[in-house]
């Protein structure tokens, strides 16, 4: 039986984030060695090999049958890399390294994945014929990017625990130059801060983004780096650094 189709106008950009969202996510993954990728730095998370899998398996599981019309050729690990394994009795991960599959077959995963998602999307863009959905190609493709670049910030803190012998070092960049900074003051007009979103808005959030609240907020005149006179006081915080750090930041 035929599935009803409809015409769509994705905005183009939205396919160029999603390879800058991948290439941030390489590049972290890049920074572990081989032998360490299925080291589990904090005892509540997953081993890093989880999260290799499970950014491809998101976009899988969101897209293929939603709006691409596509059907599992690994359904085994669409499972396994949606979820994980779960602990037993509700404590910390028991999970062994010899439950997940080898880092060959988890690398093939992700290829094929992506190639697969890359040709619909190539497809279904270029005609603009989306298969039905009740939710349009535009957001779900964002649910993407936002999924993958808030997994970026978990591998950045998660692989911060790593020990340093287990992560490939980055060359070193030079210094930047800071420029002298100025003070200076700004008007801040009187008005409304609004946070989080309405739920019966129509526009897609987290959880953890509703209800929206809204606050009224007093004309105040901070300084350009946002303290305001009398409520701060500066202090120097003096931080005693173990070993080095390797920062990485999600680009946006």
């Amino acid at each position: 039986m035929a599935v009803a189709q409809r015409e769509v106008v994705v905005r183009p950009q939205l396919l160029d984030r999603l390879a800058d969202a991948r290439t941030n996510t390489d590049e972290l993954f890049a920074l572990v060695k081989p032998e360490a990728l299925y080291d589990r730095p904090i005892p509540e998370r997953h081993r890093i090999v989880f999260y290799i899998g499970h950014l491809e398996a998101f976009d899988w599981n969101l897209l293929s049958g939603r709006i691409l019309g596509l059907s599992a050729f690994q359904p085994g690990l669409d499972r396994l890399f949606a979820f994980g394994i779960d602990p037993v009795g509700g404590g910390l991960p028991t999970d062994r390294v010899e439950d997940w599959p080898n880092i060959t077959a988890v690398r093939d995963y992700v290829a094929r994945t992506r190639r697969a998602l890359d040709e619909a999307l190539e497809s279904r863009f270029s005609t603009g014929q989306w298969w039905h959905t009740d939710f349009s190609p535009n957001l779900l493709l964002e649910v993407a990017l936002e999924h993958r670049l808030m997994h970026a910030e978990t591998l950045a803190y998660i692989l911060h625990q790593l020990p340093l012998d287990r992560k490939v070092l980055p060359g070193m960049k030079p210094e930047p130059v800071i420029a002298t900074v100025t003070p200076e003051m700004v008007r801040v007009p009187e008005g409304f801060a609004t946070l989080g979103l309405q739920r019966d808005g129509g526009t897609f959030g987290w959880d953890n983004e509703f209800e929206e609240h809204r606050v009224h907020v007093v004309a105040n005149i901070p300084d350009a780096r946002g303290r305001v006179p009398g409520v701060f006081r500066a202090r120097t915080i003096r931080l005693v650094i173990q070993r080095p750090i390797i920062a990485v930041t999600a680009r946006t």
